[in-house]
C-alpha cells in the first residue's frame, strides 16, 4: 500500500534531494531542539500501543535518492525512541493500532544579511567620498547559501488511513559531520518529532 504518495504531495518550489548528508546530517541548529506539531482533537490516541513504521515510498518523488541504509538509520532511530516512549514497533501493519510514515525534503535558502562599517579616508579620491577626511559609513551585504532540511512525521489512522498527527523539524544540513555526531543529531531530531507524541487533548 502506497500511503506516502497518497498522504503527501511536496510544495512545489521545495528541490527535494535526499543524500546521504541529509541523512547523516540533519542536524539541530541549536543545542535544544524542537519541532511544530498538529493532531485532530478528536481523535483518541489513548489506545495506541502498537506502531508499524510504513515502507519509505521511493518513487513519490523521481529526484528523491535514498539508500537502504540510510532509510534503515532513521528507521532506527525513530524505533528507538518509540519503544523508550513505550510503544511497541511492530512489522506486520495489520497488528499496529497506528501506521507511521515520514518524509525529508531540502530546499536551497539564502542568509541575506547587511551591517554598516566606518572608514577614514583622508587623501584625495581613496574612498566612497572624496577628499571628506572624516569617518564615511559603508554599507556591506553578505549572503549565505545553504541548505534546509525538512523531517516529517505522519501518524496514519489504520482504518481511515488518513494522517491524524504530524510533527515537523527543520534543520540547516552539514557536510562536516563525524559519524558519531551524525547518530547524536538524528538522536535529537527524532526525540524533538516525538516530543509531544502522543499529544493531550486540551481538556486535559
Amino acid at each position: 500500500m502506497n500511503l506516502s504518495r497518497r498522504l503527501f504531495n511536496p510544495v512545489s518550489q521545495f528541490k527535494v534531494l535526499v543524500s546521504a548528508l541529509l541523512l547523516m546530517c540533519l542536524a539541530a541548529c541549536s543545542s535544544t531542539p524542537t519541532a511544530v506539531a498538529d493532531f485532530d482533537d478528536s481523535y483518541d490516541f489513548s489506545g495506541v500501543q502498537k506502531i508499524a513504521i510504513q515502507p519509505f515510498d521511493r518513487t513519490a518523488t523521481a529526484s528523491v535518492v535514498v539508500s537502504d541504509i540510510q532509510i534503515s538509520r532513521i528507521n532506527k532511530s525513530i524505533k528507538e525512541e518509540l519503544q523508550r516512549k513505550g510503544f511497541q514497533v511492530v512489522d506486520d501493519s495489520a497488528q499496529a493500532d497506528m501506521l507511521l510514515s515520514w518524509h525529508l525534503v531540502t530546499q536551497e535558502r539564502a542568509d541575506v544579511r547587511s551591517y554598516n562599517s566606518v572608514s577614514a579616508y583622508n587623501c584625495w579620491r581613496c574612498g566612497p567620498r572624496y577628499g571628506t577626511g572624516v569617518g564615511v559609513g559603508v554599507s556591506d551585504v553578505s549572503v549565505r547559501y545553504y541548505t534546509q532540511g525538512t523531517f516529517i512525521v505522519d501518524m496514519i489512522d489504520p482504518v481511515k488511513l488518513q494522517s491524524v498527527w504530524r510533527s515537523v523539524f527543520e534543520s540547516r544540513i552539514r557536510d562536516d559531520l563525524k559519524p558519531e555526531k551524525a547518530a547524536e543529531n538524528r538522536r535529537a531530531a527524532v526525540q524533538a518529532i516525538f516530543a509531544e507524541f502522543p499529544p493531550v487533548p486540551a481538556a486535559e
